[in-house]
């Protein structure tokens, strides 16, 4: 895994959406529009506000924190900001705005044990 001035954002989540992004069952991630995303995800403009999302074509993501986690680097196929109206996910309620990550492929997985068919 890459280290902190890696250009790949790194993304915490739990083991089962992990595991349903690996199967290919889960292919959106959410991430509120918080400062911290807002960083990672967008460019400041002169004026000091976050104005352009950055073209990012990948994506780390960790299950936890400890040294020897589970991770995958994800191809990332759009970032971008929505409101929820029709369709909304788990979690969240109609008129809910978040930053929505579309996944493809996996890339790369480390401490991933395949299963065996």
């Amino acid at each position: 895994m890459k280290n902190k001035t890696s250009s790949i954002p790194v993304l915490i989540i739990k083991e089962e959406y992990f595991n349903e992004i690996l199967n290919g069952t889960k292919i959106e991630e959410y991430r509120s529009l918080s400062e911290h995303y807002f960083k990672m995800f967008c460019k400041k403009g002169k004026d000091g506000y976050y104005d352009e999302i950055k073209p990012i074509k990948e994506i780390t993501l960790a299950v936890g924190y400890r040294k020897d986690r589970k991770t995958a680097v994800v191809e990332v196929k759009d970032l971008y900001i929505c409101v929820f109206e029709k369709d909304i996910p788990p979690g969240f309620e109609k008129g809910d705005e978040c930053f929505v990550i579309e996944l493809g492929k996996v890339k790369k997985t480390e401490n991933v044990k395949r299963k065996q068919i």
